[in-house]
């Protein structure tokens, strides 16, 4: 996952609890029962993390470019080391 597959996974993760939280508390307040509300978030919970916790190809559009690696200083006079013992 890239780092804006991790923003786009973080955002998505909120909207969705954002809105099946508050939809469940509007719900909830009118039928008096908290119940309500809890079961809207859970069923937001369990369907933000099937969408956000797997690596999904949706998060990997904008792959990093790594550097190649530098070689050790210490290989290098290892190797000078040698050298000079022969």
């Amino acid at each position: 996952m890239d780092y804006q597959g991790q923003k786009l996974s973080e955002n998505l993760f909120y909207y969705i609890i954002i809105l099946f939280g508050s939809i469940g508390w509007i719900y909830g307040y009118f039928l008096q029962d908290f119940t309500y509300v809890f079961y809207s978030w859970s069923v937001g919970v369990a369907i933000s993390v099937v969408l956000c916790v797997p690596d999904w190809p949706i998060y990997n559009r904008h792959p990093i470019k790594w550097l190649e690696s530098i070689p050790d200083r210490g290989d290098d006079d290892d190797d000078e080391d040698e050298k000079k013992n022969k």
